[in-house]
């Protein structure tokens, strides 16, 4: 459930912007960008920022001049820094726009199409006051889980002694709640209806490999009274039974989307990549990594374990898999790697465990593939949400290379080490550097004092992620480029 929950949030941010070009909400402008006031809210709140002093809004006006200044580097080298002609950068940048189609792609079919009736709703106000206190075990194999699974069903009266054989010491607890982030599969089976003292559930899948079996010891209702405490309830149910509903319907179109498509892997090159992307998980620094991918990834005469392995080239060529008719070839799968990074489900003690994971991130990277594929079709890389996200990811990485580069070109203008002014030099020629380019922009730069007024950042540090992502980073690190705090910009009417 929690794979798109933080997509959906990051697209409500986005809808306002695609009637006009300047929505109302926009909080600043600089040239042809703007930042609305809640992409502004969450790229301060979603990263660590610095703990610079609040008086008089001190770190908000810091915020957004740092903010600005990231705009103003984008809209001054965006044309020719070298970045945007870096493969990697390029894919990178692919790869997130991708992932931003993905998630409209699942707003428009599977959460937007979701409808709640008022009696379900009812329903589930009644059930979210109940607590349970259980019993479980997970289990960490497929086939022992159905094997437990056909158990119970062949004799459903002795369930409750079949689950207390299960292990003769004791068994680990677990108190839960209506509003706790559980999983899909858990939180349906306990509240979708009432349950009694010994009821057992399950076993529930919750991955490959992955199941768990529960058995309630006790449950009490925690009652509410009604007022402003049922009202944030029902607002709660409503946003939870959307989610599932829509995550049910969005695995409903993901199979449909990849129905009669079934991968055949050739042994011997899903071996040797498997090995490979083994041997660099497993590797204690980078350097061991980079030992590890030069002698798999260059082009000429590469020896990718002690084993006799063709030529880089030649590998390239390899058929890795088979797809809907299609042979993938180890460099088809390189090239679709470059802008989505496989995602591991959980970490794999063994060779032999790691062969069934690396199978699954296989997996779901071509899946993404097909999904991309109608994305596009669709034309959801128009979609303003998705240029947005585009953009706020190109602007902020690009702006801060180009920060980089212009403090290590100041440093090469003063290269002697052991002047004791160096620092404080360094320091005012990179503030000089900040003050001309923000001159040559300032009149481009417009700022709606209004909703600044209403602007504020909270105390609590937070570092966000979307769960189950390739690219699982949800906003970009905190734009900082100085700690001025004065704002006096052009009004944004």
């Amino acid at each position: 459930m929690k794979r798109f929950l933080f997509a959906i949030l990051i697209v409500t941010i986005f809808v306002a912007c695609a009637k006009k070009p300047v929505p109302d909400d926009a909080l600043f402008k600089v040239g042809d960008r703007y930042v609305t006031f809640k992409e502004a809210q969450y790229r301060a709140e979603f990263a660590p920022h610095p703990n610079f002093p609040r008086f008089e809004k001190n770190l908000e006006k810091v915020f957004l001049n740092n903010y600005i200044m990231e705009k103003v580097f984008a809209l001054e080298y965006g044309k020719t820094s070298e970045l945007v002609r870096n493969e990697r950068f390029v894919n990178y940048i692919k790869g997130r726009t991708e992932q931003a189609m993905r998630q409209q792609l699942f707003y428009e079919k599977a959460f937007n199409v979701v409808k709640l009736d008022s009696q379900q709703i009812r329903k589930t106000l009644a059930l979210s006051q109940r607590e349970y206190d259980l019993e479980f075990y997970t289990i960490n194999s497929d086939s022992i889980a159905k094997k437990l699974k056909k158990a119970i069903a062949d004799e459903p009266d002795s369930v409750v002694q079949i689950f207390n054989s299960i292990h003769e010491e004791k068994r680990p607890t677990w108190s839960v709640k209506w509003k706790d982030p559980d999983h899909i599969n858990i939180h349906e089976a306990l509240y979708s209806g009432p349950l009694a003292r010994d009821s057992v559930i399950g076993p529930l899948q919750l991955d490959y490999d992955q199941w768990i079996i529960m058995k309630v010891v006790n449950w009490r209702d925690v009652l509410i009274f009604g007022g402003e405490e049922a009202q944030l309830r029902q607002k709660e149910i409503v946003e939870k039974l959307t989610m599932n509903k829509a995550t049910r319907n969005w695995d409903n179109y993901t199979r449909n989307v990849m129905k009669g498509k079934e991968i055949d892997f050739d042994r011997d090159t899903f071996k040797k990549l498997a090995d490979l992307s083994f041997d660099i998980n497993r590797a204690e620094n980078d350097q061991e990594k980079t030992t590890i991918m030069q002698r798999f990834w260059q082009e000429e005469d590469s020896t990718f374990t002690a084993a006799d392995i063709p030529s880089g080239e030649a590998f390239l060529k390899q058929p890795f898999f088979t797809i809907d008719g299609t042979v993938w070839t180890v460099g088809d799968f390189r090239n679709e790697l470059a802008s989505h990074p496989l995602l591991y489900r959980k970490k794999a003690v063994t060779r032999g465990q790691f062969y069934q994971q690396f199978k699954i991130a296989v997996a779901n990277l071509v899946r993404d593939h097909y999904l991309n594929e109608v994305a596009y079709k669709a034309g959801l890389d128009k979609k303003p949400e998705v240029v947005r996200t585009r953009e706020l990811w190109h602007d902020a990485l690009l702006a801060e290379y180009e920060r980089d580069q212009l403090i290590k070109r100041i440093g090469q203008s003063l290269p002697d080490t052991t002047d004791p002014y160096r620092q404080t030099k360094l320091n005012k020629a990179f503030d000089d550097q900040l003050a001309e380019l923000l001159a040559q922009h300032h009149s481009k730069v417009q700022v709606n004092d209004e909703l600044f007024d209403q602007f504020a950042i909270s105390n609590v540090q937070m570092f966000v992620l979307e769960e189950n992502s390739p690219y699982p980073v949800a906003v970009p690190n905190w734009p900082m480029y100085s700690n001025s705090n004065r704002v006096d910009y052009r009004p944004l009417k």
